[in-house]
């Protein structure tokens, strides 16, 4: 059977509760949903989930909750923080974040330069090719049809060098 769990790697410290050194611009208001608040983003990086959001003197008024819409103009929810009212927002009302809660637009492409970013980008254990220490299956060395010349006479009817009849 199996040998257990591993874990999930390392346990991260609890995020500062006090207000971030820098926060920056990351969008509008538009409207309230149900409980939550529908924003606008127009930042050019993309906010993590459940970041903290500010007002611009950086009072806490929530967590980021979804990202949603196309690429190149996304909305986000934010699910408001205990005693603040959706309804009390304006529509333009400008949210701030912390800046070390965003990442590059081009993390999210496909093809973008700069290669695999982040966490994972060596070899990776690919596709199993078998179990245990058999020989491997699929292209390697060993028996099978190559890319070479045929080698000895074959079954086939074709029709070449051999006996006449």
């Amino acid at each position: 059977m199996g040998k257990g769990g591993k874990g999930k790697g390392k346990a991260r410290p609890p995020e500062p509760e006090g207000p971030p050194e820098e926060i920056e611009e990351l969008g509008e208001v538009m409207h309230p949903c149900e409980d939550e608040l529908v924003v606008k983003c127009t930042n050019t990086r993309v906010p993590h989930f459940n970041a903290r959001i500010f007002l611009e003197n950086k009072e806490e008024v929530g967590k980021l909750d979804d990202v949603f819409g196309p690429i190149n103009r996304f909305c986000f929810t934010l699910k408001p923080s205990e005693g603040i009212k959706v309804g009390s927002f304006k529509k333009g009302k400008k949210l701030f974040i912390d800046s070390m809660k965003l990442l590059p637009m081009s993390r999210f492409l496909p093809n973008a330069p700069g290669g695999k970013g982040g966490k994972g980008g060596g070899k990776g254990k690919g596709k199993g090719k078998g179990k245990g220490k058999e020989e491997p299956k699929g292209k390697g060395k060993g028996k099978g049809k190559g890319k070479e010349e045929p080698k000895g006479k074959g079954k086939g009817k074709a029709k070449g060098k051999g006996k006449e009849e």
